[in-house]
């Protein structure tokens, strides 16, 4: 099988120059696309499970080739671009790189090569993670929380309380979309999950997904007086506001309690950062 993979990271981008590449790579090698796998408005930093890429991959046997239009489509991350190469060379499958020029298999060229552009596009992505911190710092001055609500559930948790059930209800065959829909998550979910307990093989690229923040040291929670914080988000003040009211305590240790309390973090969410959107 030979498959063309197209992706663009927004949806104002088109694919189309992407799948004129590769069909004209294609017809010069005499060669027919039999399906092509397209990922339009996703972002490269996201694991290959998480776009149409790892459905792919799954599919793939010996002798299949993949065409692409630079190795960057793949992934902007250096580890995931060479677990992607590593998992295609296992499989005896060959990648093809039409702006690039580079053919992507078992042989040491391969790898510097797959290494080399791999780091490009992780030095690449490392500034555009510091540009994002530098963003999220500047919404923090403002007063708006960053990031989910801190200590709320995550799905992973939930489904720990229904493990047994989960496990028991894969053990009859029931597909992994059809799991999904019944304990209420992503597909995706419940497959790193079922991976994460050891019930299924662990993909090379399924890594930990980060929760951006605006720091890098840990969260400075303080003993806030917590009536007089309610009072004073229910009356809409904002962080900067409230901060003013607790001169005792810095701008970013009462941040870092409303952020880190669930109680403080949904009642200001409903107030200070609802009023801060509308400006």
């Amino acid at each position: 099988m030979i498959y063309g993979y197209l992706r663009v990271s927004s949806d104002e981008q088109d694919v189309n120059s992407q799948k004129q590449g590769v069909e004209q790579f294609a017809k010069d090698k005499n060669w027919n696309i039999d399906k092509y796998i397209t990922d339009e408005g996703v972002s490269g930093g996201k694991d290959p499970d998480k776009r149409n890429l790892g459905p792919l991959l799954q599919l793939l046997n010996k002798d299949d080739v993949i065409i692409c239009s630079e190795i960057s489509r793949l992934g902007r991350d250096l580890y995931m671009v060479m677990d992607i190469l590593h998992y295609c060379m296992e499989k005896g499958c060959i990648i093809y790189t039409v702006k690039d020029k580079f053919v992507l298999g078992d042989d040491i060229q391969s790898k510097v090569l797959a290494f080399a552009f791999g780091l490009s596009a992780e030095i690449e992505r490392q500034m555009i993670r510091q540009r994002t911190k530098e963003g999220l710092r500047l919404r923090m001055k403002l007063g708006v929380l960053v990031g989910r609500p801190i200590g709320r559930l995550s799905e992973n948790v939930k489904l720990d309380a229904v493990k047994d059930k989960v496990i028991e209800q894969y053990n009859w065959g029931v597909p992994l979309r059809r799991l999904a829909e019944n304990f209420n998550v992503d597909r995706n979910t419940i497959s790193r999950t079922l991976a994460r307990w050891g019930i299924t093989e662990k993909k090379d690229w399924q890594k930990k997904q980060r929760n951006e923040t605006y720091k890098d040291e840990p969260y400075k929670v303080v003993n806030l007086d917590m009536q007089k914080c309610i009072q004073l988000i229910s009356e809409d003040k904002t962080i900067p506001e409230i901060a003013e009211r607790f001169p005792e305590y810095s701008y970013e240790q009462v941040y870092d309690t409303i952020l880190c309390n669930q109680e403080l973090n949904n009642l200001y969410r409903k107030h200070g950062q609802l009023k801060l959107k509308k400006k």
